[in-house]
């Protein structure tokens, strides 16, 4: 996936060097550069810096890469959460409103029967209205990505691929 990428990508850039580079060119440049470790990579700090300072100009566009086929970078700051799990919410505001989607939540059967299959030998809800109720929600912090940052792009051979990086300098 790397060569097709880096090749691709190298064909399209040309010089990682050219400082007056078409917004087309850069693109493909930061393409090439998020697809590897670019921090480490001194050849990649000029348009990874160029692409950092961009970020803070009002009316900022990330720039793609037509030869490849990229989007625009897209950020998802949290992992999935594991199987079995869903997605859950911290805080839920006025009229239903949710914020950001940071914990994982399932539903834990809390009541265990013994070796007899007889009846439960702990039960934490008991004389509620609709029951006794062996089930409770649990929930934890959602994974966070050390990479949150992704492209999609087409490689050599016309595949979709996905890029994960970060801007952390």
């Amino acid at each position: 996936m790397t060569k097709s990428l880096l090749y691709a990508a190298a064909l399209a850039a040309g010089s990682l060097y050219a400082s007056s580079a078409p917004a087309s060119e850069w693109g493909c440049q930061v393409l090439l550069c998020v697809s590897g470790n670019w921090q480490a990579t001194p050849s990649c700090h000029p348009p990874m810096y160029r692409l950092i300072a961009a970020m803070k100009v009002p009316g900022f566009s990330w720039p793609t890469c037509p030869n490849a086929n990229s989007s625009a970078a897209r950020k998802e700051v949290y992992e999935a959460c594991p199987e079995g799990w869903t997605v859950g919410y911290s805080d839920v505001g006025h009229e239903g409103n949710r914020s950001v989607p940071n914990k994982c939540e399932k539903r834990e059967n809390l009541c265990f029967n013994d070796r007899t299959g007889n009846k439960p030998t702990f039960n934490p809800i008991a004389n509620r209205r609709d029951g006794d109720s062996c089930e409770k929600t649990i929930s934890m912090s959602r994974p966070v990505r050390s990479k949150p940052w992704y492209i999609d792009y087409s490689d050599a051979k016309g595949l979709r691929q996905r890029a994960w990086f970060n801007l952390n300098i």
